[in-house]
C-alpha cells in the first residue's frame, strides 16, 4: 500500500504544470517589488529557540480603606474601546456631586446598545469593535437584524458573523444583510440531514454552539467536540478566502451553503447526496482521491465530490465565487481551493485556505486530531501538497500562511518544509516600542524572470516585536510601514539571503520620528476633601488591526493580545485643555503600563475633576477597557469645631476701608487659593497658601495689588478656592 501511494504521488507531482498560476486563480499578484537598500549587514542571528516576548504587566494596586464618613454619591461601570489616537473622559461634577461622560471616542446607536446586550459576553467586545467602524444607519441595520432573529437557536451565528465580517463588507450599502441570517440557518437544515455531525448549542449567559463528530479511531468509534472558535471561525464564517460573500444573480441567486448542499448539473454529483451515507468524519490516515469511492467517511466522500465537479484545468473566465466554479467545473489550485473550503463548511467541517502565492499553488487545511491537515481534491492528510523538497517534493517554499478570513493570517510554512525564524523589532530613537507597524516580507517568484513579490506579512505588537516563520533556502526582503516612518522610504530592503534550516534571524529598525509621548507632571492628591473618587479598571486587551492584501474588497481585522495598556490620570478642566491641545500638564494618580489598577482620589480644590483613559501614545492600536468608577461625599463628621455637614466662609467687615477678613471652615487640609478681580474682571492680586490645616482658617486682605500698592475704592471680587469650597462675593473698598 506505502509503495502505491508513493507512485500516486510521483505521478501527481508530475502533473503540476505552469498553468497552475495562483495569480489568475485567486488575485493579481500587482506590480514586482523593487530593492532599493541592502541591510542585511544588520542582521544578527539568535539560537534556535523560539524569541522570548517581554510583556508589560502590573497587578492590581491594593486600594486604602474608604473611610466611613464618606457615602456613595454617584458611579458609572463602562466596556469602552479606548481608540488609538482618542481619549475616553469621565467627568466629576463638583456642584451637583454627579458622574457623567466627558469626551467618548466613538457613540452607539440605542439598537446597537441593545445587540451588544443580548449578545454572548464572550463576543461583546468584538461586536462593539465593528459597531464603532460603522456609520449610525450600518449600526441600526445589523444591530436591527441581530435583534429580530426569527430562530433563536441561529443569534450566536448571526451576531458572530456581524462581529466578524470585515466592516468593509458591512458598510457596502449594496450588500445584501440577509445572507448572515441565511447562512445560519442553512447551518441547522444540513445538521439535521448529516449522520456524522451535530450542532451542539449551550445556554447561560455565555452561550455558544460547536460541532461534535462521530470518527473512527484505531477502528473504535468516539465521539469528538471541537472548541467553539473553531466551529465559528472555520464553519459558520461565510466567507472562504479572498471572494466577497454574495447571493444575488451573479451566484444564481443563493449562498454556497444552500446552492452546494441542493444543486447539481446532469451528470455531476448532488453533495448532500454523496454525504447523506457518511456515518464517520474521518479516521485521521493520508488518503488519495480513487480510494474514497463508497468510503463512509465525511473527508473521503467530499474529496471525492469535488474531484468529480471539477473536473478540467482553469479556462475562461476563473472564477472565485463557489458557486460559479461549481457550475462551471473547471479550475486550477485556486478555484480547487474555494471550493472545497465553501463546500467543507457547508458540509460542518472546520476548513480553512493555506496560501502560497511565491511558489504558485494554494489548498486547503482541515482541523482534526488537534491540527490543521493538509487538504486538496485528490490527497488529504499530506504534507507532500505544499511540493516543498524538504517534504520530497520539487519547490523551495518560501512562505506559506493560513487565511482566518477577517483579513488576519499567520505561517504555516513548518508544516511543509525545515524552516528558520525571523523576529523584528520596532523602536523609536528613545526605546519606545512602535506598536501596530506593518512588517512585509517578499521573495522571488517560482516562474521566471523570479520577480521580487509579497510573502508575508503582519503587525508589531505592545513591545514592537513581530515573529515570521519562513523556509530555508531562500532570499527574503522586507518593507516596513508606520505612522512615525517607513523603511525604506521607496522599494524593498534586502534582509537574508539563502536562509538556512534552524537559524532564527534577528532585525531591529528605529523609525525617524519619535512615538507620541505624553508630557506629564505628577501632582500630589490631597487627603481629605469633600470628595472621594474611586476608581478600577482592567484592560484586557490590545487590539492590533490591519488589512489583507490578497481580496476585494480588502478586508480588515482585529486581534486582540492580552494584557492592554495605556496611560490613565485624573486632571482639572485647565489640564485637561492642556492635554487635549498637546501640550505639558499636571495631572495626578498617573499611571502607565498597567493592565489592571485601583486608586483612591481626594481633589486637592474644590473644582471639577476628569478621569481620563488615553489613546494617544497608540500609533495603531486600539485597547479594551473595564472601567468602574463611584463619587463618595464626605459627611462633615469629624473635624473639631465643625457642624457635621458644614463648610462655610464669611468676608467681613463688608464694606471695608482698611482690611476685610476672609474666613472659612473647611473639611479637610490643603491648598488654599484666594483671587481677587476688579469690576471689569482683571485679575489684580492672588495668594496661595499650602500649609492650612482642616478646621477655622482666615484670610486676610488689605485692599493692595500684587506690587503693594493701594486700590481705588470701588467694587471687588474675591474668589475662594480651599478643600471643599469654590466661593465668590462681592466686596465694597472705601477710602
Amino acid at each position: 500500500m506505502k509503495l502505491l501511494i508513493s507512485a500516486l504521488m510521483c505521478l501527481f507531482v508530475l502533473s503540476v504544470s505552469a498553468n497552475d498560476i495562483v495569480r489568475e486563480a485567486t488575485t493579481d499578484m500587482g506590480e514586482p517589488c523593487i530593492v532599493t537598500d541592502d541591510i542585511r549587514a544588520l542582521v544578527t542571528t539568535y539560537p534556535t529557540w523560539d524569541f522570548v516576548e517581554t510583556i508589560i504587566t502590573g497587578g492590581v494596586l491594593p486600594l486604602d480603606t474608604i473611610p466611613t464618613e464618606y457615602l456613595p454619591v454617584d458611579s458609572m461601570d463602562v466596556e469602552i474601546i479606548i481608540t488609538d489616537g482618542d481619549e475616553y473622559v469621565i467627568a466629576m461634577d463638583y456642584d451637583s456631586g454627579t458622574l457623567s461622560d466627558s469626551i467618548v471616542p466613538y457613540e452607539l446607536t440605542q439598537s446597537a446598545v441593545e445587540a451588544l446586550d443580548i449578545a454572548p459576553t464572550w463576543m461583546r467586545d468584538d461586536l462593539e469593535w465593528n459597531f464603532h467602524l460603522l456609520s449610525a444607519d450600518n449600526q441600526d441595520r445589523y444591530a436591527n437584524l441581530i435583534l429580530n432573529v426569527a430562530d433563536q437557536r441561529v443569534l450566536d451565528e448571526v451576531i458572530f458573523q456581524v462581529a466578524h465580517i470585515s466592516w468593509t463588507i458591512l458598510a457596502n450599502p449594496s450588500w445584501d444583510e440577509t445572507l448572515i441570517e441565511n447562512n445560519a440557518n442553512w447551518i441547522y437544515t444540513i445538521d439535521d440531514d448529516l449522520q456524522y455531525v451535530t450542532v451542539n448549542d449551550y445556554g447561560g449567559d455565555d452561550y455558544y454552539s460547536t460541532t461534535e463528530y462521530r470518527a473512527l479511531e484505531d477502528s473504535s468509534v468516539v465521539y469528538v467536540e471541537i472548541d467553539k472558535e473553531l466551529y465559528y471561525w472555520w464553519i459558520v464564517m461565510p466567507k472562504v478566502s479572498d471572494e466577497k460573500p454574495l447571493q444575488d444573480n451573479s451566484v444564481y441567486n443563493m449562498f454556497w451553503r444552500e446552492y452546494l448542499y441542493t444543486q447539481n448539473d446532469t451528470g455531476y454529483p448532488l453533495l448532500s447526496e454523496v454525504m447523506s451515507t457518511c456515518e464517520y468524519i474521518w479516521d485521521g490516515e493520508q488518503n488519495h482521491c480513487p480510494t474514497f469511492v463508497d468510503s463512509t467517511q465525511a473527508v473521503h466522500m467530499l474529496t471525492w465530490w469535488e474531484f468529480n465537479t471539477v473536473t478540467e484545468g482553469a479556462s475562461g473566465n476563473r472564477p472565485i465565487q463557489p458557486n460559479v466554479i461549481a457550475h462551471e467545473h473547471n479550475g486550477n489550485c485556486g478555484e480547487n481551493q474555494d471550493l472545497i473550503c465553501a463546500a467543507a463548511r457547508t458540509v460542518l467541517l472546520p476548513t480553512l485556505c493555506t496560501m502560497d502565492i511565491l511558489e504558485d499553488h494554494v489548498w486547503c487545511e482541515i482541523w482534526w486530531d488537534d491540527e490543521w491537515h493538509p487538504w486538496q481534491p485528490d490527497w488529504v492528510g499530506n504534507p507532500y501538497i505544499g511540493y516543498d523538497i524538504d517534504m520530497g517534493g520539487s519547490k523551495e517554499n518560501s512562505c506559506i500562511w493560513d487565511w482566518r478570513n477577517d483579513g488576519w493570517t499567520w505561517d504555516a510554512i513548518a508544516t511543509y518544509s525545515l524552516v528558520c525564524t525571523l523576529s523584528v523589532h520596532l523602536e523609536d530613537s528613545l526605546g519606545v516600542p512602535v506598536d501596530n507597524g506593518r512588517v512585509t516580507l517578499a521573495s522571488e517568484s517560482y516562474y521566471p524572470p523570479y520577480s521580487l513579490y509579497r510573502g508575508t506579512w503582519g503587525v508589531t505588537d505592545q513591545n514592537g516585536d513581530i515573529q515570521f516563520i519562513l523556509g530555508n533556502n531562500q532570499n527574503y526582503y522586507i518593507s516596513i510601514a508606520t505612522s512615525i516612518g517607513n523603511y525604506p522610504a521607496g522599494g524593498w530592503g534586502n534582509l537574508i539571503t539563502n536562509s538556512v534550516a534552524g537559524e532564527h534571524y534577528y532585525f531591529e529598525w528605529k523609525p525617524p520620528n519619535p512615538m507620541p509621548n505624553l508630557e506629564i507632571t505628577e501632582a500630589a492628591s490631597g487627603s481629605w476633601s469633600r470628595y472621594l473618587i474611586e476608581v478600577s479598571y482592567d484592560l484586557p486587551a490590545d487590539i492590533q488591526n490591519d488589512r489583507d492584501f490578497w481580496a476585494n474588497p480588502r478586508s480588515e481585522y482585529a486581534y486582540p493580545l492580552e494584557d492592554g495598556h495605556l496611560p490613565f490620570f485624573i486632571v482639572d478642566a485647565n489640564n485637561l485643555g492642556l492635554y487635549l491641545d498637546g501640550e505639558p500638564f499636571e495631572a495626578y494618580e498617573v499611571a502607565d503600563g498597567l493592565t489592571e489598577n485601583s486608586v483612591l482620589f481626594y481633589p486637592p480644590h474644590g473644582r471639577d475633576y476628569f478621569v481620563v483613559f488615553s489613546g494617544a501614545e497608540h500609533t495603531g492600536f486600539g485597547t479594551y477597557a473595564d472601567i468602574s468608577i463611584k463619587l463618595w461625599e464626605h459627611d462633615g463628621t469629624g473635624i473639631t469645631g465643625v457642624a457635621p455637614g458644614v463648610t462655610s466662609v464669611e468676608i467681613a467687615p463688608n464694606p471695608f476701608s482698611a482690611e476685610t477678613a476672609v474666613n472659612f471652615t473647611t473639611l479637610s487640609a490643603g491648598t488654599t487659593t484666594l483671587s481677587v478681580y476688579d469690576i471689569t474682571g482683571r485679575l489684580v492680586t492672588e495668594t496661595t497658601e499650602e500649609q492650612f490645616e482642616a478646621g477655622e482658617n482666615s484670610i486676610l486682605w488689605r485692599g493692595i495689588d500684587d506690587s503693594g500698592r493701594e486700590l481705588a475704592a470701588g467694587t471687588y471680587f474675591l474668589h475662594l478656592e480651599a478643600p471643599g469650597i469654590d466661593y465668590v462675593e462681592q466686596v465694597t473698598l472705601l477710602r
